[in-house]
């Protein structure tokens, strides 16, 4: 059996409750509609993880909501290589409200005996938007949340479509030179006549430390700005 301790555990963990004896890596993506998707994945001992998820002992909360567990990801991938446990906010969820999002978000992780938990700062916070009205020619778009210093957070991936034409990114691999990405802003020259629909779509990454010696919470936020030219 091929054994893999991840980055963030301090040893394998062979004794125990399901959470520690499985050295999950967790990540995490937040849609900007404040949906959220929570893997935990394992190339450890796989039984471990797979027997807790059949017998439900595995539940995951967002600020003390329940997450609902995604079967057509959560399985053993790649030959049996590793095993998914996937978590996604119930289709019924209403994310969108009138009321602010809080500051500060708990994610919290639980075998029922134990527990990991990270605080996710301004993780519903879809704050991207231009510094100053859209111009045809060089826009700055701020994201002020991606500043947020606990822990540390930045911008690295950034795409800019007009009128629904193909989009130009900037960073995972992609490079554009009309647009320029550096912590929470994003440079872009944009092309349009007036009355042109301007969409960015961005993504922060945000990696804190988890309670209960668990792994740091890989996390992805996205956010979406739309307005015109």
């Amino acid at each position: 059996m091929r054994i893999l301790c991840l980055l963030g555990l301090a040893a394998c963990t062979t004794t125990g409750s399901p959470l520690p004896r499985s050295n999950a890596q967790v990540e995490v993506h937040v849609d900007p509609d404040r949906s959220v998707q929570l893997t935990l994945t394992t190339w450890n001992d796989l039984a471990v993880l797979r027997d807790a998820m059949t017998a439900g002992e595995i539940t995951v909360t967002v600020d003390a909501q329940p997450l609902l567990v995604d079967t057509s990801m959560t399985g053993t991938f790649d030959n049996g290589d590793h095993y998914v446990a996937a978590f996604e906010t119930a289709p019924e969820a209403t994310r969108e409200s009138p009321m602010p999002p809080p500051d500060v978000s708990t994610i919290a992780i639980s075998d029922g005996e134990s527990t990991w938990s990270a605080n996710v700062d301004h993780m519903f916070a879809n704050d991207l938007a231009p510094t100053a009205p859209l111009v045809s020619g060089t826009n700055v778009f701020e994201w002020p949340s991606a500043a947020s210093p606990n822990a540390a957070s930045t911008i690295t991936y950034a795409c800019v479509t007009v009128n629904g034409t193909a989009p130009a990114c900037e960073g995972d691999g992609v490079h554009d030179s009309s647009i320029d990405i550096s912590q929470q802003f994003v440079t872009a020259t944009i092309s349009g006549a007036s009355g042109a629909h301007v969409r960015v779509d961005g993504e922060r990454n945000v990696n804190p430390d988890s309670t209960g010696n668990g792994p740091q919470f890989i996390t992805t936020i996205a956010a979406r700005y739309t307005g015109t030219l």
